[in-house]
């Protein structure tokens, strides 16, 4: 080829281009926000955030936004998902009726085959009963179901058995949110994972093995850990559709050993997966910091600590928030009470379990401010707001 082909294949080659769905979906994160998440004290945490990372945003969520959520079994994730996944499908008017909903279709990725559907439906119209009424006329109750169904049918899930069915079916998305007739004239607003460790155990087994198996200089081309393939496709889906992404996380190490009482002496936890956004831990606050950076649009103001610029996270996946849930303490018996004294107080401890307080502290890379929010699960209902906690 002369030397003249050369030269205009690399000036193409440097000629930025990218999809309309990319460009759409950049302009969107830019000029619409995508919607509360009306757990009060978590909002106005992330607003705070937000504007001071670019001034002109005073709003809580951004297209785009990756949010991780830790804690340990029982400590509510996935009922924070269920709130999100209705904040999501939700209208924002029905009836001329405010519900503050975002309005779009929501993707949920279900790990762990734990997703109840009956449960969702009934949180879905407890909430719905909630901005609406009460009415028990049959219309009425017919129109709640009618508007339930039409919300449950902006909701897609998959439940992929393996970290690398996870990959393939985040690369697809693209495609079926181009085919699938549902879902054509959607807007993706939320995609949810529940939960990025649940094939941890078995991915750590199989790489523990052919680490075992190989020998000297061979274990350097050994594969890398699945997740790394889950993080990249899920990148490659954020550039693109620019939905808010949750991911739930197992809560596996505490940060502090355990308390006499048994409390972790840290609220938090160590990031277990790898290579996994770790912003709060030495050995990837640096990292995460960039990745984030890099991510926000020009102006954007996240500096790294001791403002050095160091390579990005490998996955390219930043991290925009973590949360982590804890069911709210109650506090053991005094060492001094009988047998009687702990009868005697049985049911009112009994009220306590049952009242189902979560407790959430949620941070920011490069941010030394911790917000903290709580939340109930109730028998039908997840309630957010501080008026409906009794």
């Amino acid at each position: 080829m002369s030397e003249t082909g050369l030269s205009a294949a690399a000036v193409l080659a440097e000629i930025h281009s990218e999809s309309l769905q990319n460009l759409l979906a950049s302009v969107r994160s830019e000029s619409s926000p995508p919607g509360l998440t009306h757990v009060p004290a978590l909002d106005s945490y992330l607003a705070s955030v937000n504007s001071k990372r670019l001034a002109s945003r005073d709003w809580p969520l951004n297209r785009g936004d990756v949010v991780e959520i830790q804690g340990p079994a029982a400590s509510g994730k996935t009922h924070f998902v269920y709130h999100m996944l209705i904040i999501c499908l939700l209208p924002e008017k029905h009836l001329d009726i405010e519900l503050g909903g975002w309005g779009k279709a929501a993707i949920l990725i279900d790990t762990e085959g734990k997703f109840n559907i009956r449960r969702f439906h009934d949180l879905l119209l407890s909430r719905l009963r909630q901005y609406l009424g009460e009415d028990s006329s049959p219309d009425s109750l017919t129109s709640l179901e009618d508007l339930a169904v039409q919300c449950l049918q902006n909701l897609h899930v998959f439940r992929p058995t393996s970290s690398a069915q996870l990959a393939v079916t985040l690369l697809h998305l693209p495609r079926y949110h181009a085919t699938e007739s549902r879902l054509q004239n959607q807007e993706i607003g939320l995609l949810a994972i529940d939960s990025m460790s649940a094939f941890y155990w078995r991915d750590r087994f199989t790489l523990e093995q052919l680490h075992d198996a190989a020998q000297g200089s061979s274990r350097a081309n050994l594969p890398p850990n699945p997740i790394l393939h889950v993080l990249k496709s899920l990148a490659k889906f954020r550039a693109s559709h620019r939905p808010v992404i949750l991911m739930t996380n197992w809560g596996l190490n505490p940060l502090g050993k355990p308390l006499a009482t048994g409390e972790p002496e840290s609220p938090f936890y160590r990031q277990h997966l790898h290579p996994f956004p770790a912003p709060f831990e030495p050995h990837g606050a640096a990292e995460a910091v960039a990745s984030l950076e890099s991510s926000q649009p020009q102006g954007g103001n996240v500096t790294p600590r001791g403002g050095s610029r160091p390579r990005l996270t490998e996955s390219g996946l930043p991290l925009h928030y973590h949360i982590t849930l804890h069911p709210s303490p109650i506090d053991p018996f005094p060492a001094t009470f009988s047998l009687g004294d702990a009868l005697r107080h049985e049911d009112m401890r009994s009220v306590l379990v049952k009242k189902g307080e979560i407790r959430g502290l949620v941070r920011a890379p490069g941010e030394e401010e911790i917000g903290e929010f709580t939340f109930r699960i109730g028998d039908r209902e997840v309630l957010v707001d501080p008026d409906e906690l009794p």
